[in-house]
């Protein structure tokens, strides 16, 4: 996740800087938008950060994301970006461990926007839903959160929040 959010935070930096970005003018320039593969694997150790928590797990989980990411640049009248907007298309993510596997697809939007030399990440919609038939829910996150992108620390959230627990961990088990 906090990879994700350099990746889409990079994106907002080729556009331009905080520093340059300015109000929505009245005449813009046209959007432009980009469709790019992704795709990272990550391998999380007992402990270590892992969506909106730590792997609880006494094993390391591997994490693959993989999908596209379409992405929208707007622009002032004078051609300076103002805001990108983010979102998955056909995005999964495949939690496994111990030659097991749970995935869920995410189809949340991401808007990066730019103003006082401050750049705000916010995210909504679906970000994850891990169900296990039988168990419920192992992990997920859906709502509306704002995020630093510097650090990666959520600064706000609203919406559900379950962290990954006891039973996400029996799911991987050997």
């Amino acid at each position: 996740m906090i990879r994700t959010l350099h990746r889409l935070v990079a994106l907002a930096a080729v556009a331009g800087t905080a520093a340059i970005w300015t109000p929505i003018a009245a005449e813009a320039f046209p959007p432009t938008v980009t469709v790019e593969p992704y795709e990272l694997v990550e391998v999380i150790a007992p402990g270590e950060p892992m969506i909106f928590g730590t792997n609880p797990c006494p094993f390391a989980i591997t994490l693959h994301h993989q999908g596209t990411f379409v992405t929208t640049i707007f622009f002032d009248a004078d051609g300076t970006p103002i805001r990108l907007l983010g979102r998955s298309k056909a995005f999964t993510e495949t939690y496994s461990a111990n030659g097991r596997s749970v995935s869920t697809k995410s189809v949340a939007s991401v808007r990066i926007e730019a103003a006082n030399d401050e750049v705000t990440y916010t995210g909504r919609g679906n970000q994850r839903h891990l169900h296990l038939p039988g168990v419920g829910l192992l992990l997920a996150q859906a709502g509306r959160f704002v995020i630093d992108p510097e650090t990666g620390v959520v600064i706000s959230f609203s919406g559900l929040n379950i962290p990954a627990g006891s039973e996400f961990c029996a799911a991987l088990s050997p």
